[in-house]
C-alpha cells in the first residue's frame, strides 16, 4: 500500500460532516462522539513494535470544531433533493458478508426510506441461472441507488465473482438507465463488498468478464470500512486457539442443530457449507494475495475513495445498564485486533480498509477520507443484532456525497 495521501479529502469530509450534523441539531460537543480529526494515514503508527497506543493523534477538540464551523456555512451544503433530482448518477451498493440472512439491508435507512429523495432498485437472482430479478423499492426522481444483493454471500469471492457480474450485467432495468437515460455509474462497497467490487473491476477491466456497459460507464468506487486487506478477526476465526470464537466448531454445532443454524445466520447446508471458506477468504493471508492478483489489473480511469471506522475499546457500551447486543459482540470481537492496533473498527485494522494503489493509477485517483468514531455496523446499521446505533448515518451519507461530488466534479 505504498504511496502519499493528502489531507485534502479528509478535510473536505470533517468539513461536510461536521456541517451535516450542525444542520441535524448537533452541538459541537456532542459531535466529538463520531469525529476524528482529519489525517494523512502515513502519520499514524498503526502496527509494529513502535504503534501508536493512544489516540492523540485523531482527537479533535469542540473549540476545534466550533473554529472550522464558523468558516462553514449552510448554502455551501447543497446534498438535498434538489440536488439528487439533477444529478444523473446511479450508486450502486454492493453489501458485505451473509448479507442475505441479515434482518437489515445495508444503509437501510436511505434503502428503505418512504420519503427517499432516491429511485431504489433491489437486484436479487432470478429462478433461471445467471437471470436476474428487479424490484423497485422507492420512486424518486434523478438519482439512482442500486442494491445488488449477490448469492452466496458468505462464499469464498471467486464463488462470487461471477454472479456479481451477471446480477448487474443483465440488469435491463440498470442497462436502461445508462443507454437510454445517459447515467453513470458509481460504487459504494461495504465491507465485503469493497474486495468484491476491487475484483469486479479487475475481472471487467482484464477481459475475463465480457462487460458491454458497465465500466465504460463507471466514474469511481467508494470503500466504506472494507475489508479489503483482510482481517484478524478472519485469522482468530479459523486459528488453531481463537480467542473470540471457533468458526469450525461453531458449524459443526449448527449441522447438528438446525435451530441453533438459524439464529446465527446459517439458515442452510448451503451456507454452513460455504462459511469456512467465506471466512478463509477474509484472512489476510487470502486478502494479500487477492490484492497482488487483481490490483494490476484496476481500470485507472476511476476515481477511488476509502473511508474508515475507529473506535476505542472504551467508546463500546458494555454495562449491564447500557447493554447493547451489537456493541458487546463487536467489543469481544475488538479485542482480538487491539493488541495489534488500536486503530480498528472492531472487525478490520485501519490500514486494511484502504484502497490498494498500483504503480498504473495515478496517486491522485485514490482518496482517502480519513476515519469515522464508530465501530464496523454502526456506519451502516441502526441495529445489526438486538442493539441500537446512534451514529449519525444520514449527515455521514450526505457528507460522502458532496466530498466525493466536491473532489470530483466540483
Amino acid at each position: 500500500m505504498a504511496g502519499q495521501h493528502s489531507l485534502r479529502g479528509a478535510k473536505q469530509f470533517f468539513k461536510h460532516f461536521a456541517g451535516y450534523m450542525s444542520d441535524a441539531g448537533y452541538t459541537s460537543e456532542q459531535m466529538l462522539k463520531y469525529l476524528w480529526k482529519p489525517h494523512r494515514i502515513e502519520d499514524l503508527h498503526i502496527k509494529g513494535e513502535s504503534r501508536d497506543l493512544d489516540f492523540s493523534k485523531l482527537e479533535v477538540t469542540a473549540a476545534e470544531v466550533d473554529n472550522m464551523l464558523a468558516d462553514c456555512f449552510a448554502s455551501d451544503r447543497f446534498v438535498d433533493r434538489s440536488f439528487y433530482s439533477t444529478n444523473k448518477t446511479i450508486v450502486v451498493l454492493v453489501p458485505g458478508f451473509t448479507h442475505e440472512t441479515l434482518k437489515n439491508l445495508s444503509l437501510h435507512e436511505e434503502v428503505l426510506r418512504q420519503d427517499s429523495p432516491h429511485e431504489v432498485l433491489m437486484l436479487t437472482p432470478g429462478e433461471a441461472a445467471g437471470a436476474t430479478r428487479e424490484e423497485i423499492f422507492c420512486q424518486g426522481a434523478g438519482f439512482k441507488l442500486v442494491y445488488a444483493k449477490y448469492p452466496r454471500s458468505n462464499a469464498a469471492s471467486e464463488h462470487i465473482a461471477q454472479p456479481l457480474f451477471d446480477l448487474l450485467h443483465r440488469s435491463e432495468t440498470l442497462r436502461h438507465w445508462v443507454y437510454n437515460e445517459g447515467y453513470k455509474l458509481f460504487f459504494m462497497g461495504y465491507s465485503y463488498g469493497c474486495p468484491l467490487s476491487l475484483e469486479l473491476f479487475a475481472n471487467m477491466n482484464s477481459g475475463r468478464f465480457q462487460d458491454e456497459f458497465i465500466l465504460k460507464n463507471t466514474t469511481g468506487f467508494l470503500a466504506v470500512c472494507g475489508a479489503t486487506g483482510g482481517s484478524y478477526l478472519a485469522d482468530d476465526a479459523l486459528s488453531s486457539q481463537p480467542s473470540f470464537v471457533s468458526l469450525p466448531s461453531v458449524v459443526q454445532a449448527c449441522n447438528k442443530r438446525h435451530w441453533l443454524s438459524k439464529l446465527l445466520g446459517m439458515p442452510t447446508q448451503a451456507f454452513r457449507d460455504d462459511m469456512v471458506g467465506g471466512v478463509e477468504s477474509l484472512t489476510r493471508r487470502v486478502r494479500q494475495q487477492r490484492i497482488a492478483e487483481y490490483a494490476p489489473h484496476l481500470p485507472a480511469h476511476l476515481n477511488y475513495f476509502s473511508i474508515s471506522a475507529v473506535l476505542p475499546l472504551q467508546d463500546y457500551k458494555r454495562k449491564w445498564w447500557q447493554f447493547n447486543l451489537d456493541d458487546y459482540l463487536l467489543y469481544k470481537q475488538a479485542l482480538v485486533t487491539d493488541p495489534v492496533s488500536i486503530y480498528n473498527d472492531g472487525q478490520v485494522a485501519a490500514d486494511d480498509m484502504l484502497i490498494p494503489r498500483p504503480p498504473h493509477i495515478p496517486p491522485e485517483k485514490i482518496v482517502h477520507l480519513g476515519a469515522v468514531r464508530a465501530h464496523h455496523w454502526a456506519v451502516s446499521y441502526k441495529t445489526f443484532n438486538f442493539g441500537k446505533s446512534d451514529f449519525p448515518r444520514r449527515a455521514f451519507y450526505k457528507a460522502l456525497m458532496q466530498t466525493i461530488f466536491d473532489l470530483t466534479q466540483g
